[in-house]
């Protein structure tokens, strides 16, 4: 199957030295003279750098970790929600949510796009829209495979913290079989189509989440 340049989206960010919020420290090791270059890298990283992908074993020391996620959750096709316009810890209320009702099918990616990954990188990363409790049940009852987002998070703020103690959402989300994506871009190039979404998470054991290189292919 051959695909065209332009039906090829980007949805993840590039991890850059020096950039990120999370640890991403790359090291070369080898030989490098004039005449011969020749490197084996070795890297400390985060397992929430850049764009990433959670899964059960974040908030569960007995859920499914990186290495058993399966596979066949992370293909599928995916529904962009338009929560543009929200401030930071406004929520995704029920009744954003229920304005696609009529577009989104069992089993689809969900993912959320609220702007925020303008500030990526920035000191106003944070805080971010949040989505309601009820509105989150009510995406669940889908069974997604994956909900996204292009903030830095889905949860709850705390009175005092970004995030609210016990991460009701992400609880939520896993127990339903669904896995977290943070940080996504380019939600506005899918906005109004159905994407086939890659998301090429590495298959590491007793890790709690993985970064992602996330590939959309829309139809022309």
């Amino acid at each position: 199957m051959n695909f065209k340049k332009e039906q090829l989206i980007e949805l993840s960010h590039p991890i850059l030295v020096g950039k990120e919020n999370f640890p991403y420290e790359p090291h070369a090791l080898g030989y490098v003279s004039p005449e011969h270059w020749y490197i084996e890298c070795i890297c400390t990283i985060g397992s929430h750098v850049s764009t990433h992908i959670e899964v059960p074993y974040h908030r569960d020391e007995h859920g499914i970790d990186c290495k058993d996620w399966p596979v066949e959750k992370l293909i599928g096709e995916a529904v962009v929600i338009d929560c543009l316009g929200k401030k930071p810890r406004q929520p995704i209320t029920l009744d954003d949510v229920k304005k696609y009702a009529d577009i989104i099918k069992e089993g689809d990616m969900i993912f959320l796009h609220t702007g925020y990954d303008k500030y990526f990188r920035t000191p106003d990363w944070q805080p971010y829209p949040h989505i309601d409790e009820d509105a989150l049940a009510w995406l669940l009852s889908f069974h997604p495979k994956v909900l996204g987002t292009d903030a830095s998070g889905i949860e709850i703020p705390g009175e005092t913290t970004q995030e609210l103690e016990g991460e009701p959402n992400h609880v939520a989300c896993f127990e339903n079989g669904t896995a977290i994506v943070e940080s996504l871009t380019n939600l506005d190039a899918i906005k109004d189509c159905r994407p086939t979404v890659f998301i090429l998470a590495l298959k590491m054991e007793k890790m709690d989440a993985s970064p992602v290189r996330i590939i959309a292919i829309k139809d022309l």
